[in-house]
């Protein structure tokens, strides 16, 4: 099965066209997914929240805090594992497409080293507070959590951007 805009058999370590292009829309999926998830929760979830009322937004924070807290860390290790896989099968690195794949993968553990250092303390004080009682200085924490989220989201959509780009690098050329 030839794809005309798939390069993968120019690249060596492509042998099978049909998997390598059912791994990179994979690869591609999840983390598409991943940055547009985390885009809707800077874009649309969270500032609708900061319209409730503060008892409201208590209640609502702290179990999305919990939830989301639970079921991202896997999510982001499952998505740089796929773009690293990528990396691999689109070699040489030195060259496109597998050097874009490689810097996203490289910018995807950056956010992912972003996440854990500064975003994730945030987290876990909100899914740890009590929302009847919420502590003192909650929604500066929201607000911080939020502003450190955007950069966040700015990196996942810079690193997805890069992942297409070498997944996708050999189309003009084949095309033509």
């Amino acid at each position: 099965m030839e794809l005309l805009f798939y390069d993968a058999p120019n690249n060596c370590a492509a042998s099978n066209t049909s998997m390598t292009a059912a791994y990179d829309i994979a690869t591609a999926t999840v983390t598409g997914l991943m940055a547009g998830n985390e885009f809707a929760v800077a874009a649309f979830v969270h500032p609708q929240l900061h319209k409730l009322g503060h008892s409201t937004h208590a209640q609502a924070a702290a179990p999305l805090a919990r939830i989301l807290g639970t079921a991202m860390p896997l999510w982001y290790g499952i998505a740089l594992l796929l773009i690293l896989g990528a990396a691999f099968e689109h070699r040489p690195i030195s060259n496109s497409p597998g050097l874009f794949i490689l810097v996203a993968a490289a910018l995807w553990a950056v956010t992912i080293m972003f996440t854990i250092i500064m975003l994730v303390p945030i987290n876990n004080r909100i899914a740890k507070m009590d929302p009847q009682q919420p502590y003192d200085c909650w929604l500066q924490d929201r607000c911080r959590w939020d502003q450190l989220h955007q950069l966040r989201v700015a990196m996942l959509i810079m690193a997805f951007v890069l992942l297409l780009t070498g997944l996708l690098a050999g189309a003009a050329t084949t095309a033509l």
